[in-house]
């Protein structure tokens, strides 16, 4: 026997399907929930020659690994994959400065809202550093101010000014940033002194290159040794009795240095006599000085000048071969 539906009964059975589907539809949603996953999964950049330089993920770290003796570059952009459905802040393909002072945080969020982070840690296979300043007398004397550098010479020093730095330090540890007298090298890193070194005060000088650092032995600062001013590298002849004229080398150095304090000369002969030379006169126009040499002197050659001040102090000396007659 066949059943003649109505219209209206067709129609309650379509909207009994569809209740039907719409419930088995929401029930499927309900059953499956949202993805709680928010793992990095691979975190890699490329260095300057294309190179890929994938990263290590330890709990909440992304640790990257640099290789040793190339520069750390300024910025990184990472390509960065995450867990099925979830997002990280700053996207991958971002830009980011690679800022020392400041951590660098990853954010990945799951799909059910959840989040972690990361912090980027950038770790540099960076050798040892071997290096010394080139000072083996542990002084340093006093010369024009923009002249004075401070050199360490050795190996496996980062050339690049962001990683490598110098610093001078004071007898109470204050530490002053140097700047830089030429371009880094593997092999030496050459700073500029400042201007403001005080004579009779003792410094050290620290190199900071990547993760390593060098301090360099105390050293003392002492004045220009009198060859600044009057060569020692000449022979020269003078007589008893009269005014030996040699030339001033530096005006600079000495008004710099010595104007203030001079008082007179001290001679010393080869028979290691001293000669007191109160009235020689420094003559900073024609840039003469003028000795007069003692009727006194014993020996044949004066083989030491020394400047001294008011109270008798040596400011500085140096080695003569001035002969007497």
């Amino acid at each position: 026997m066949l059943l003649s539906l109505s219209k209206k009964q067709i129609r309650s059975f379509q909207l009994l399907a569809i209740f039907i589907l719409t419930m088995t539809c929401w029930s499927c949603k309900k059953e499956t929930p949202d993805l709680p996953y928010k793992d990095i999964e691979s975190f890699s950049i490329r260095d300057a020659s294309g190179n890929t330089l994938s990263a290590s993920i330890v709990e909440d770290r992304i640790i990257l690994y640099w290789p040793p003796l190339v520069d750390q570059p300024e910025s990184i952009t990472p390509t960065i994959k995450v867990s099925e459905m979830a997002t990280i802040t700053p996207a991958s393909g971002t830009s980011i400065e690679l800022q020392l002072e400041k951590p660098i945080i990853y954010t990945v969020r799951a799909q059910d809202g959840s989040s972690k982070n990361y912090t980027l840690s950038f770790q540099v296979n960076q050798p040892q550093v071997q290096a010394k300043l080139n000072d083996p007398i542990n002084t340093y004397y006093l010369n024009e101010p923009e002249k004075g550098t401070f050199t360490f010479v050795g190996e496996n020093i980062i050339p690049n000014e962001t990683q490598t730095k110098g610093y001078l330090i004071d007898k109470d540890g204050k530490e002053t940033l140097l700047s830089l007298n030429t371009a880094l090298t593997y092999f030496i890193a050459k700073f500029t002194a400042p201007d403001n070194l005080k004579a009779g005060s003792s410094y050290q000088v620290k190199l900071v290159s990547g993760r390593f650092s060098v301090l360099s032995d105390p050293f003392e600062v002492l004045l220009p040794g009198l060859s600044a001013l009057i060569k020692s590298n000449v022979a020269y002849n003078a007589t008893k009795g009269q005014n030996l004229v040699v030339p001033l080398v530096s005006k600079i150095l000495y008004e710099l240095y010595f104007k203030s304090d001079f008082d007179h000369f001290v001679a010393v002969d080869n028979l290691n006599n001293s000669y007191k030379i109160t009235n020689a006169i420094v003559d900073v126009t024609n840039l003469t000085v003028s000795l007069p040499i003692p009727t006194t002197v014993l020996g044949n050659k004066i083989t030491v000048l020394k400047i001294m001040d008011k109270s008798g102090k040596i400011l500085t000396e140096s080695n003569y071969s001035i002969a007497v007659n």
